[in-house]
């Protein structure tokens, strides 16, 4: 047993280190890299604040006012209909290799685990599906973000990778109580998948009880409680 800050103990044997399952659909790899990747845009967010965009593909990289970041171009999304092109597909706009590194490595995930949507090189996609590649891609990649450029008839899907975005820190156990709630908000995800994959990225020890997941770190707990259809219905902690 462990004492909690707030006195009470805790059964620290019922926890236990987890390993994310392998994905075999695109929706298996969102859920399993959604939590962080979300986070990693709330502080992507916090950096370039209210600035735009600029593209520069002869350096490789995007500005917003004078911060520069290197990119990787994973593909993009046409507001016209409403389809989205994987960047090793778009073959007219002279993208150059260099940048489609990621979106080539995507692609061959496809191929060996036979996900049609990382294989096929344009097709018609419901709303969110660029920002489920986003936080998809940066999860797979490790990348310190990713980022929507609108350029009017659509937006185009880079990764961020630069020491000049934070990294999460993982000691901050609250942002959990934050963060999962604005995600589940934002875009349709499976609650419960999501949220045990969240953990797992953050350090957490599990332990799962039907529709209920407690995860221990550093003699602090945060508990979710799911309904029958894995919806969350609480968030609560013992910090």
């Amino acid at each position: 047993m462990e004492q909690n800050t707030d006195n009470t103990e805790i059964d620290i044997h019922k926890f236990e280190t987890l390993n994310k399952v392998d994905f075999n659909s695109l929706e298996d790899a969102f859920e399993a890299h959604a939590g962080l990747s979300f986070e990693k845009q709330l502080i992507f967010g916090d950096i370039i604040g209210d600035n735009g965009w600029q593209l520069d593909m002869g350096k490789e990289s995007i500005l917003f006012g004078d911060l520069e970041f290197p990119i990787q171009v994973i593909g993009s999304l046409s507001f016209n209909s409403n389809s989205w092109m994987w960047g090793w597909a778009n073959t007219q706009s002279g993208i150059p290799e260099s940048l489609l590194v990621q979106s080539n490595k995507l692609k061959e995930i496809g191929e060996e685990k036979s996900i049609k949507e990382l294989t096929d090189g344009h097709f018609n996609v419901e709303e969110g599906f660029e920002h489920k590649i986003g936080m998809l891609a940066s999860g797979v990649f490790n990348s310190k973000s990713y980022y929507s450029a609108n350029y009017g008839q659509g937006t185009l899907i880079v990764t961020i990778d630069d020491s000049k975005v934070p990294a999460i820190n993982k000691a901050e156990l609250e942002m959990v109580l934050t963060c999962f709630p604005q995600l589940i908000s934002a875009i349709t995800i499976d609650h419960k998948k999501a949220f045990k994959n969240y953990l797992i990225d953050r350090d957490f020890k599990l332990y799962i009880n039907n529709n209920k997941i407690d995860g221990l770190k550093d003699g602090k707990i945060i508990t979710a409680e799911f309904d029958e259809l894995g919806r969350l219905e609480s968030l609560s902690a013992k910090l």
